[in-house]
Formats: C-alpha cells, structure tokens, sequence
C-alpha cells in the first residue's frame, strides 16, 4: 500500500458519487471551524497552498463494501448543516470513508462546487504575487448577492468548465476584454495557474492512502498510527464514536435535542457536545469525561438518556432560563456548566415521581434554585469538582423531593476557596448576567453575540468630561433595550428625551427610573444612588440575596 496521487478535480467528483465514491465515517466529526473571519482565511490559504503547489497533507480512506453507516459531505456549507447519514440501504454499496483530511475535502467541495456561509469563493485576477504582502492570496469571499465584477472570477463557474483549452482562451479573452488590456500578461498567468490546478488533471495536487480490509479495525490502527497532526478527537467524541458503533442514528438525535432546546428558549444554543456532556454527567456521576472508563453498559443508559431525560434538560432551558429570566442567548452565562446540577436536579424529581416543573414548584423550592443560579454564576462555583459535588448532592434531594441543596453548595463553595455570599465587586463584574436577573421581564437583543444595552444618562452627553463617563458606565444606569433607541437618545438628557413627544413612548419601557418630570434627573449621581437602592432592593426581594460590601 502507497500513497496515490490524485488531482483536485478527480477528488471532487470523487465526493458523494453512487459509484465508488468518498464519503465520511459515522464515527468522524462534524465539520466545524471557529467564526467566519478565521475560517474564511483558512480556506484562502489551503487554496493558495495547492495554487502554489505546496503539499496540504494526505487522505485516509477506508475502501470497503461491509454494511457499515455512513454519512455523506454537506454540499453548502453553515454551521448547523451537518453530515446525515445515508439510508440503510445503501450502507453495503462499494465506497471509501475519508478516516483523515474530512475537513480539506468538505471545505474544497463547498466552496469549489457549493457556497460557504453563504458566501462565494473568488480570485482576484488582477492579483500579482509579486507586488503583495507573501500572506496575501488572491483568493477571496464575496456575498451571494454581490453583483458581478469582471475582476474576480468565481470559482464554482472555474471548476465547471471542461479542460477544452477552447475554453480557457474565451475565459482569457472576456477577462481581459472587460478590464483593459493593460492587465492581460497577469490576467493570463492567474488564468493558467488557476487551470493547471483547479481544472486539468494533470497536477496531482492531493495525495490518499487506500486501506482495503473488512472492518474498521485495521484502518483504525493505521489512521492511529499515522497521526498526521491533524486534531485529536475529545473524550467526548470518543464516547461518542462508541456510542455511534451500536446506534448510528444517535448523533442525530443530540442535534434534534440541541435544536428543540434552541427554538424553545428563543435562541440558547446548547450544543449537542454540551447534551452529551449532561447525560455524562448522569451515567457517570461526573462531567470529567474518561472514554476509557465507558462499558458497555454505560452505552447503553446514554442510549437512553435521550428519551428519558430530554424533557428535563428542556425544562431547564424553556422554563426556567427563559420563562423566568427570559435569557435567550448562550453569553449571558457566564459559568455554563453550574447550569447542569440544577438540570440534574429536576431529572431526579421526575424520576422519583415529584413535582420537577419548574412553574409547580413552591416559592421556597424556587428560591434555593435561585440562590443556587446566582452564586454559582457570579461567584464563580464551576470547577468541575464543584459541579460534580453539587449535582451529587443536588440528585440526592431531589429523589427525596427536597429542595435544591443551596446550604450544602455554601460549604462546598467554602471548601473550596470560594465565596458563600454575593460580593458588590462580584455583581458588578458581570454586569450583562446582573442586569437581567434584575429585570428579567426584559429580553435583549443581540448583535453579534452582544446584548444591546442602554445607558440611561448617555456616555457622550454633550459637555461632560471623562469623569463623568467613568460615573455613569456603571450597571445602576444600565437598560436592555434595542439599539436604535440608544441611538436616538446617545446624546440627549434623559429628562429631555422623556419629556419628549418621540421619548416618551419609550418611558414605559425602562424600570427603576421615576417620572419624566421627577427632580432626580437633575444630578445623574444622585439618580444613579437612588436607581442602585432600588435595584438592591429588587435582587434581595426576587431572591432572597443581600449583597455584601467588597473587601
């Protein structure tokens, strides 16, 4: 067995073809690279690397016709288009599963045949290497809207043509027609480079290892050995991949699950990682993931997991995250794993038969869920020792139908070196998470995974200095509310916005601030004092918590 060279439109066809094709793995991972700005110049310097006849790394396959699952590359790429897999039917059929270079093949099918977020893959043509910094490309995305220019062509119209060289002339000739012929010499290079990788199949630009056997064991040890430094697959993944072996359809699931969540809270996105990491949590009694220490047995309760306790893990979201605090955004928690003890918690009442909605639960019950919420977010309880400790404690009441263990979690916090109480310094630290729980009536609304805040005495207030600045970004004269609101009042008094025609529409939806014709708007420090008593007093009355002075 060798390596075999292989040009990039060979590959491609290769991809999803009914007829020996390429295809992935049940057990590979998704495709999912960091946010579009990191993943656009990934993809911009893989193409420059076989554009400048750099090596990218070879492919793993798999070649077998044992009835294995697999699953099929996604054509537009975004994230949460994943890999389905194929029907039942055709998991005996001859085929190769891609077991190393998933994320270069799925990234050079979407954007050489399909779109990437949207967004269309293009090259400069008048682009010359020699003139540009050495990390420019040439290549660039556009949106799917953009209108034509003639100076980038797209690549999905370059990989559709045949290697007629007819075709590269014309392609030569409209180019250089529609951008002068000052530039035809770089627009004819470009041309030829793009042709010799992207279109004939003469350049064997990638190169694949076949591994032909039975079963997936072998290629499972040479993929193991091989380790050609790509990234390792998580605890997680592993457990998962176990998992997948006896249900192949389980993946999909999770995804179902992490989309229900999601459209049920408005928009928290738990991630189907995070679900598996809950039922972890309740197989194991811990969220430290070991995929060694997963049997048999243990596979088994996962399977079960998600149609046992999915209502539960929902509950948490839709009717507490969102019914009470209408939190609907994923950043506003800003310690995500001190959610799963109290999730952990409502799933050992269900069990146990007692009352585990969150609107039927008694006050006091709620109060200690409360408490509990609260200082584990502010005070930081979210080592995994801790969340392990809690949710222990947490499962033990609630099989008793008890109240959330908020007594025992001080002392575990305290063992921990933590904080048993709510500081000001604390509180004030997270002043996103601070202002909602505040008023949790009040839904933000985001941008780009930032909550759209209003301070009520503007920051740009026309005549104050820096000071006053630094006195009035605080979180008493916090608001949620929509951009365009802050934008018409940014450099308005606030009493004159209030007392305005257009403002006053606007009054109804602020809280802790007094009449539009109130004096307290004559000096913003002592709105600001008044405003923070209410604001205390309104914490300690929804939850029972009084904040302590900072040291």
């Amino acid at each position: 067995m060798s390596y075999t060279g292989i040009s990039v439109r060979e590959a491609l066809e290769r991809i999803n073809s009914p007829i020996g094709g390429w295809y992935l793995p049940e057990v590979q991972r998704q495709y999912v690279w960091g946010s579009r700005d990191e993943s656009e110049e990934y993809v911009c310097l893989l193409l420059d690397s076989l554009l400048r006849k750099y090596p990218i790394g070879g492919i793993v396959l798999w070649q077998t016709k044992s009835a294995v699952p697999f699953r099929e590359f996604v054509g537009d790429y975004a994230p949460g288009n994943f890999a389905l897999l194929v029907d039942q039917g055709r998991w005996s059929m001859e085929k190769s599963l891609v077991y190393d270079g998933q994320q270069r093949l799925q990234t050079l099918f979407s954007v050489l045949y399909h779109r990437f977020k949207d967004r269309i893959l293009h090259y400069d043509l008048l682009f010359d290497a020699k003139k540009e910094e050495p990390d420019e490309t040439g290549f660039d995305f556009r949106d799917a809207d953009a209108p034509e220019n003639p100076r980038f062509l797209r690549m999905t119209r370059l990989v559709s043509l045949s290697t007629d060289q007819e075709e590269r002339i014309n392609l030569e000739s409209e180019a250089t027609r529609a951008l002068g012929p000052d530039h035809e010499l770089v627009i004819k290079r470009n041309i030829a480079a793009l042709w010799d990788v992207f279109v004939e199949t003469n350049q064997k630009s990638i190169a694949y290892f076949s591994v032909r056997a039975d079963s997936a064991r072998e290629v499972n040890e040479v993929f193991r050995r091989l380790n050609t430094g790509g990234v390792a697959l998580t605890q997680l993944e592993l457990i998962l991949g176990q998992i997948k072996a006896v249900q192949p359809t389980y993946e999909e699931s999770l995804w179902k699950l992490s989309n229900r969540i999601k459209d049920l809270s408005a928009g928290y996105e738990f991630l189907s990682a995070d679900v598996l990491q809950f039922f972890h949590l309740l197989v194991k009694g811990t969220i430290r993931i070991d995929a060694e220490r997963v049997n048999a047995e243990d596979v088994a309760s996962f399977r079960a997991r998600i149609g046992e306790d999915a209502d539960t893990l929902i509950e948490m979201f839709q009717g507490y995250l969102y019914g009470l605090f209408r939190i609907n955004h994923a950043s506003i928690i800003p310690r995500p794993l001190a959610l799963l003890p109290i999730a952990a918690y409502l799933t050992a009442r269900r069990r146990a038969g007692h009352e585990w909605r969150i609107r039927g639960l008694p006050d006091v019950e709620l109060t200690a869920i409360h408490q509990f919420f609260l200082l584990s977010q502010f005070c930081d309880w979210a080592t995994q020792t801790m969340v392990n400790a809690f949710a222990r404690s947490a499962i033990d009441a609630g099989e008793v139908g008890k109240p959330f263990p908020i007594e025992e979690a001080r002392r575990t916090a305290i063992q921990k070196n933590r904080t048993s109480f709510l500081r000001d310094q604390q509180f004030l630290s997270r002043p996103w998470f601070a202002a909602k729980v505040l008023m949790p009536q009040r839904a933000y609304i985001f941008h780009e995974h930032k909550p759209q805040v209003d301070h009520i005495f503007p920051l740009n207030l026309a005549g104050r200095d820096e000071q006053y600045k630094r006195e009035v970004d605080v979180l008493w004269n916090f608001q949620p509310m929509p951009a365009e609101v802050n934008n018409y009042k940014r450099a308005k008094h606030p009493r004159d916005f209030f007392r305005s025609e257009e403002g006053g529409k606007y009054w109804d939806l602020y809280d802790f601030i007094p009449s539009p014709d109130s004096e307290l708007w004559d000096d913003h420090q002592v709105f600001l004092t008044v405003r923070e008593q209410k604001m205390r007093a309104r914490l300690n009355k929804l939850y029972g918590i009084v904040l302590k002075p900072s040291l």
